[in-house]
């Protein structure tokens, strides 16, 4: 259509249009542009947060602590592309340290268990047993490659370690996991 003039995005949609915008913005103190970045990654971090964790109320607690950490540490992050890797770093430590102090044991309220679903929530509790006997650099692992779906090239960057130390972990981690599903089977 010639002639045709488009009507121009405002400059606040325009700026906001990729990663390396949004953080020079958060740097600038927008908060909204801080969200934008955060939000994709927010509903992954909380369930990674709350398995490294081992606790709902410590899960929400790490990844407020990680979005309070990336917030501050805005100005060290060389590679604005990189913020989603730059983030998962920030929950993964809160995560660790707030998995450390004593937590206190959640009960399910939310009622009955339908008996549709009682196989199901049973193979949960005992995959979340055997899960819980693992040590924190399994649990860890873990967590990033298979429920971050992390590939092996970025979880080696974020624990600093080789990639082939992924794999071999990956590897290693998983036989300790099915042992301890068998041993909570046999129970």
């Amino acid at each position: 259509m010639e002639g045709v003039l488009e009507t121009p995005k405002s400059f606040a949609d325009a700026r906001r249009t990729n990663e390396a915008d949004l953080v020079a913005a958060a740097r600038g103190g927008d908060r909204a542009a801080f969200g934008e970045l955060v939000a994709p990654e927010l509903a992954k971090a909380l369930g990674a947060a709350r398995i490294l964790s081992r606790s709902g109320s410590d899960a929400s607690d790490a990844v407020q602590d990680a979005l309070l950490s990336a917030w501050r540490g805005l100005d060290g992050l060389r590679d604005p592309q990189a913020f989603p890797a730059w983030f998962r770093r920030h929950v993964v430590r809160a995560a660790i340290r707030i998995g450390k102090r004593p937590h206190v044991v959640q009960l399910d309220l939310a009622g009955a268990v339908a008996p549709d679903d009682l196989d199901r929530s049973v193979e949960r509790r005992q995959l979340g047993r055997a899960f819980d006997r693992l040590d924190d650099k399994d649990r860890l692992i873990l967590t990033l490659h298979h429920f971050w779906d992390l590939p092996i090239a970025e979880t080696a960057s974020l624990l600093s370690i080789p990639e082939g130390t992924v794999k071999s972990r990956v590897h290693h981690a998983m036989t300790r996991l099915r042992a301890a599903y068998d041993a909570e089977d046999r129970r």
